[in-house]
Formats: C-alpha cells, structure tokens, sequence
C-alpha cells in the first residue's frame, strides 16, 4: 500500500469532513486523471447515514476485503488507529476514479470564477427584547442588566438567567430574543434550560417560570436541552404544534416560510400535540414531521447528527435536494438564492460545510459534481444549469 495512497485517502476523507483545502483539492484533481472505475460506491460513501465515520465508512466494504488481514498488515507498520482507517479505506479508492473524473470533466474550476464565491458565515447575534418593551442588541461583549427578580447576564457562551430575589412575584414577565439573518445566539433560562437558537429564529419565554408548567415560543429554528423537573413540564409552542417534555435533548424546526415543521429527538421523550388534536410520542433517534398545509404527521427514524450539527459547528447534507440545502446556506450567510433554472432545485447532492468557514468549498464540490454552476453578485447567490 503507497504511501501516495495513503496521502490520497486522508484528502478524501478532508473532503468528507469538510476540511479540504484547495491544494488538496487540487492533489485529488490530479490524481483523478489518472484512471477511470466505479462511480456508484462513491455516491454509496456520501450517502451513508454514517459516512463522517471512518471506521463506519471502512466496514462498508468488508463483503469484498479481508479486513482481519489487512489490520494486521496495518499495525505492522505501526499506524495510528486513525492511519489504520485511512489505509483500510484507501483500498477502496481506485473503485471512486470514474465518478472524480465526471466531476472534472469541465476541467480546473477557475480561480477567477472562484473569487465571485464568497459568502462569509454569520455570528452571534440577536435583539434582546425586555418585558418594558425595550431592546438590547446582543453580540459576544460583556454586560448585565436587572429585568424584575431576574439578572441577566451575557458573556462570550450567550445569555443567561439568574436569580436575583426568588421572593420577588406578580405579573409574569417576558423577554423576546430575534436572530436575524446570519446569526445565531445561545440562552440559558431561569430553569437551567439551554437553548441554541438558529438564523432567522424567535423565541419567547417567561422572565421566571411560575406555575405547574414551563412554555415558551418558538418561530424558526432551535436546539434544546430541557432541565428536568418532574412537576413542571417544559412545553415548545410553534404556530402550529405543542411540544411537551420533561427533560430531554431535541430539535424544533418551524420557519413560517416551509411547508413542513421538524422535530427532531435526541435524547428522552417528547410529546407532539397538533391543533387538530392529533398526538404522537417521540423516542431518541425519530422525528416527527407535521405538513402545516393538510395537518398530517410522519414520524420516521433519523440519524439525528443530520438535524442537530449545526449547533456543533457543522452542517450535513445526505441525499437532499440542492433547494433545501441553499434555503439553509441562505439564512446562515444572509444571501438571496436566485434559479436561472427551476429544474436544479430538485438536483441532489451530499456534503458537509463546517458553520463557521465560507461557503466557497461546499460550492465548488457541488459545482464538480455535475450539472450545477453557482455565481455571486452582492448578496445574491444566482444558480443555473451547466
């Protein structure tokens, strides 16, 4: 096994985490002129629910290799575990050749047409609304303010409830926080509660949580984890569905502007009451999907990491519609997405770009891949056939 190849499986698997630099790029460009064979297991790498896993990645294959054979070649070289896997995988390479090659049948992307693809990636940053109806803007400074029993805290890991006087009751009070466009923001509630809130999202919720339950509201995209309190349920509300739980980690996609609401269960339990009095349970690992145009739910089982990364930084895309990735890219780069062509929004495409990084790489794979070009002019990312 050369060491040329094991160079080669380590690029590949830079691609597949998102980390490909464009000397890599370039690397595997050219080692991709060099033959021609199956294009079909390469789709079967980007597909696979678990392809970030390079052991998973690995036993793909072992209907064709002998891999108790190969380990012990392997640690006879005294490689790493994480060489081990890149070598075991690199077997595998020659057999991805035909499909690389489509991909650069068009030739070297140009670095001028490169330089139009800029999209850099949003930050921190909210509108903090107090229950007076005055407003803060949010980023990562330093500051604390008193809103009734309540101290708020913000610092570099978000914003924070605390305790101030827990003898201090009347009216109940509420806050509002609004990510635009191109931000994000992490809060923590009175109760212990975290929650990730996503580009284009707005959540509600009490100053200090009284009462036999905890209910907040939510518009667009956010992550929880719920604190556990057996006495006081913890309840989501979007414009169309009522999530209940006690303690447990969970996604709740619901932006006014798609036709579908997700949720997504990491961990615990959640109930999913709709206006029309329809109920389903979740366990980890399923998701439930609500149609808000005829009040219909799904509930199917998920590799959950595809719904809930991009509160660790990353975003995964396995066999979506290239409509749906670019809806995300949109509002986490704050640009507009403009089809020449109707026809390749329905085009599917597998991938993961690290959330903090330009959206040029991730572009430019797609561009490889056939059948798509992508340009931008100010804050418009237009698309069109090839």
């Amino acid at each position: 096994m050369s060491e040329e190849n094991l160079k080669i499986a380590d690029i590949i698997f830079a691609y597949i985490k998102g980390t490909i630099t464009d000397r890599e790029l370039g690397e595997l460009t050219a080692w991709m002129d060099a033959a021609e064979d199956h294009r079909e297991l390469f789709q079967q790498i980007m597909t696979s629910a678990s392809y970030q896993n390079k052991e998973t990645v690995y036993r793909r294959f072992d209907s064709y290799y002998d891999f108790d054979c190969l380990k012990g070649a392997i640690r006879k070289r005294k490689r790493s575990v994480w060489k081990y896997v890149a070598a075991a995988a690199v077997i595998v390479l020659p057999l991805l050749v035909s499909f690389l090659l489509q991909i650069k049948q068009e030739g070297i992307f140009p670095e001028e047409r490169m330089r139009e693809i800029s999209l850099l990636p949003g930050k921190s940053l909210a509108t903090l609304t107090l229950s007076d109806g005055s407003s803060r803007v949010l980023s990562l400074e330093n500051f604390d303010l008193i809103d009734g029993s309540k101290r708020i805290v913000n610092d570099p890991d978000g914003l924070s409830y605390q305790v101030e006087d827990t003898s201090i009751c009347g009216e109940i009070a509420y806050n509002e926080i609004t990510v635009p466009r191109g931000g994000e923001y992490k809060v923590t509630l009175d109760d212990g509660t975290r929650i990730w809130v996503n580009s284009e999202s707005y959540i509600r919720f009490p100053v200090v949580f009284h009462g036999d339950e905890r209910r907040i509201w939510v518009s667009g995209e956010v992550f929880l984890e719920v604190t556990k309190d057996a006495e006081r349920p913890f309840i989501v509300n979007t414009e169309k569905l009522d999530i209940k739980v006690l303690g447990t980690q969970f996604n709740v996609r619901a932006y006014p502007d798609e036709k579908c609401i997700q949720t997504t269960l990491v961990e615990g339990c959640v109930q999913v009451d709709n206006l029309r009095g329809k109920v389903a349970v979740l366990l980890p690992s399923e998701q439930l999907v609500y149609d808000a145009l005829d009040g219909n739910h799904e509930v199917r089982e998920v590799d959950t990491e595809l719904y809930v990364s991009w509160k660790d930084g990353v975003y995964m895309f396995v066999s979506q519609r290239l409509e749906d990735i670019m809806s995300l890219i949109s509002k986490w780069y704050d640009v507009d997405v403009f089809y020449q062509n109707s026809a390749v929004k329905d085009i599917i495409f597998s991938g993961r770009l690290k959330r903090y990084e330009n959206a040029e790489t991730l572009l430019r794979v797609f561009e490889r891949l056939g059948g798509v070009k992508f340009s931008v002019q100010g804050k418009t990312v237009i698309v069109e056939d090839e």
